[in-house]
């Protein structure tokens, strides 16, 4: 008798055993469930974020060039918008801030060449350009694609993040933007003309 109670309170265990693992798995599995839910919320979340992004930059571009009596063609408005919400993303740095680079810059167009040989949008220096180029790994065939809206963007702001990690401060890195990093080391801090306009249309 002895024998078949310790029997059945050995089955009863192995019983119970299998109840709580059996619970642990479907705890696991729903933790796992949640898990997967969380990320697809927060892909949508990002999604939708960029989304908005884009449609902002489309806003803003368009205000400007009405501000500014300039028109363009659709092709190119619709590239300014994709490589600014791009770099943007990219460098964390707000549309805005691109925006009122090339307003005051090249008052958006595309073919600028200022006197000291800047190009385009962002009146980026050949040099410049092809140092940026080099540090994203792109192929530089030449100063002319500087003409073209996504890289003039693209190495443009990423000129400009270089700037800010150096410099730590918005004013100071449109300043070196404007007169060359060296310039600005080389001086005490303080606020341009160049840097009070672009800040002006960067927070309106």
């Amino acid at each position: 008798m002895r024998f078949f109670a310790r029997m059945f309170a050995a089955i009863a265990l192995l019983g119970g055993g299998t109840f709580l693992g059996v619970q642990y798995q479907e705890r696991v599995e729903t933790h796992g469930q949640t898990a997967r839910l969380v990320e697809v919320q927060k892909l949508r979340i990002a999604k939708l974020q960029e989304d908005t992004l884009r449609l902002r930059t489309a806003l803003l571009l368009r205000d400007y060039l009405e501000e500014v009596r300039v028109r363009v063609p659709r092709d190119t408005y619709q590239a300014i918008v994709a490589s600014i919400a791009d770099a943007s993303l990219r460098y964390d740095v707000p549309p805005e801030t691109i925006l009122a680079v090339i307003r005051i810059e090249s008052a958006f167009d595309t073919n600028a060449v200022s006197e000291a040989g800047a190009v385009g949008l962002m009146q980026l220096l050949p040099t410049t350009a092809a140092e940026m180029a080099r540090e994203l790994g792109m192929e530089w065939a030449g100063d002319e694609r500087l003409h073209d809206p996504a890289t003039n963007i693209a190495l443009g702001t990423r000129y400009l993040t270089k700037l800010l990690a150096r410099f730590n401060d918005l004013t100071q890195a449109l300043a070196a933007y404007n007169e060359g990093p060296e310039r600005v080391a080389d001086r005490a801090r303080r606020s341009t003309e160049y840097t009070h306009r672009v800040m002006a249309y960067a927070n309106p």
